[in-house]
């Protein structure tokens, strides 16, 4: 009977997976706060609740249909995959719902071949002629030509606005100008993006950024900066794949600064029900905008690869990147190696914390005096949410540059403030 009524449910929205309305354990006051968090539309706190119910010793379908059904609704469809998977293998009376909310996910990442044989497979394999109904119909929907996406549908846009103090003002990337130029001062500034589908079947994707920074004690460091770019998403057998061209335009205290050209490739891949794979590679041409600044030009080519493990109330990430540039200066042409370690934990409805170390070593085997450089850096970020759209932000980054070379060592600390309002 739990089934049917979770499937009875399911069957009125076609475009997504539900969840069950009332499980054996709905006196569990984490369960029934998610349940009327989700049905106010709140889907990160329902999330957070039903982790908590599940910490606290919950288990059962319902507590990891729920699960996948908050992350499904939150985009965040690695862990959705990994709870409707370990439904279909636990429980095998609900394999085929489970089968085909897999396909839903598979959908949403734009890897309509794996999607395609969930489908089918619940099609072939469930006894309830609702499942079959409906896997048949996304089969047929796939099969025919796609609909161009309504705008704003799975739109994101945030505006983020913060204040805080940096004892050594930088530039957003720090190559940009030779290390030794810093300043001590309070600033402000603002962070606005956009992104979201340009059409539904093909993949295709916008995105968009502004930022402004101020700094009330050194106006040199003044920047603003805009992004446009679009992606192309596809797969193909496990993997999601997505390729991106972009451009940036940035200006330094009234002046134009830099430009830059640039075209990526991402590959993603689930290695288990909770661990992801991702490796990254990325090409830009670097222009400057008045004669002062020539000696940006160039280019610079990127390769990351990170490890993306998922539990019940955190992720861990851990990420390589390489980076080499040849530049007009070689002051400004540093070879790069990177590893950082970052983890994330939801400590209740509303309160998610972010830690973050790194180590990143730069050789600039070119320059007039070369050098080898080591930076430390850790972070420590808190988020709040209140009133569903609004959010308010504490972050504190420290930094330790050294190098063979007095001149050019350094450390930094920076602390800041902020709002962030979605929309």
């Amino acid at each position: 009977m739990r089934n049917k009524a979770l499937l009875a449910i399911f069957v009125l929205v076609v475009a997504g997976p539900l969840w069950e309305p009332r499980p054996a354990h709905a006196d569990s006051p984490a369960f029934s706060d998610g349940t009327r968090a989700y049905a106010s539309g709140d889907y990160r706190k329902a999330l957070a609740y039903f982790q908590q119910a599940r910490s606290a010793g919950i288990d059962g379908p319902a507590i990891h249909y729920n699960l996948a059904v908050c992350n499904y609704r939150l985009r965040s469809y690695p862990e959705a995959e990994s709870e409707f998977r370990l439904i279909a293998e636990r429980y095998p009376a609900m394999r085929a719902l489970a089968d085909y909310n897999i396909g839903l996910v598979l959908l949403a990442e734009h890897r309509e071949a794996e999607a395609r044989e969930q489908f089918d497979l619940a099609s072939k394999t469930s006894a309830d002629d609702k499942i079959t109904r409906l896997a048949d119909t996304m089969l047929r929907r796939m099969d025919s030509s796609a609909e161009p996406a309504k705008r704003g549908e799975s739109w994101v846009s945030l505006v983020d606005v913060n204040v805080g103090h940096d004892d050594n003002v930088a530039l957003l990337d720090d190559s940009s100008l030779p290390p030794g130029r810093s300043s001590d001062s309070a600033f402000s500034e603002l962070l606005a993006v956009v992104s979201g589908p340009i059409s539904r079947g093909p993949g295709l994707r916008f995105d968009g950024s502004l930022y402004a920074v101020d700094y009330a004690d050194a106006s040199d460091f003044n920047q603003t900066a805009a992004r446009a770019g679009g992606a192309y998403r596809w797969s193909a057998g496990a993997w999601g794949m997505e390729a991106e061209i972009h451009f940036s335009d940035s200006m330094l205290d009234g002046n134009d600064f830099e430009h830059r050209l640039g075209a990526g490739l991402t590959l993603r891949r689930p290695l288990s029900k909770a661990t992801v794979f991702g490796l990254s590679l990325m090409h830009e041409e670097v222009g400057s905008g008045e004669s002062q600044y020539a000696f940006l030009r160039g280019s610079r080519e990127q390769l990351g690869v990170t490890w993306d493990r998922y539990g019940a109330n955190a992720r861990l990430t851990l990420a390589y990147r390489y980076e080499s540039n040849d530049r007009d200066s070689p002051a400004v042409s540093p070879t790069r190696n990177g590893v950082s370690l970052r983890y994330r934990y939801t400590m209740s409805p509303d309160w998610t914390a972010d830690l973050s170390l790194g180590l990143r070593s730069s050789t600039f085997d070119n320059a007039s005096i070369p050098r080898d450089e080591d930076r430390y850096d850790f972070s420590a970020a808190v988020r709040r949410r209140f009133a569903r759209t609004w959010h308010v932000n504490g972050t504190y980054l420290w930094s330790d540059n050294r190098s063979d070379v007095a001149a050019f060592a350094y450390t930094r600390q920076r602390l800041s403030l902020g709002v962030t309002k979605d929309f």
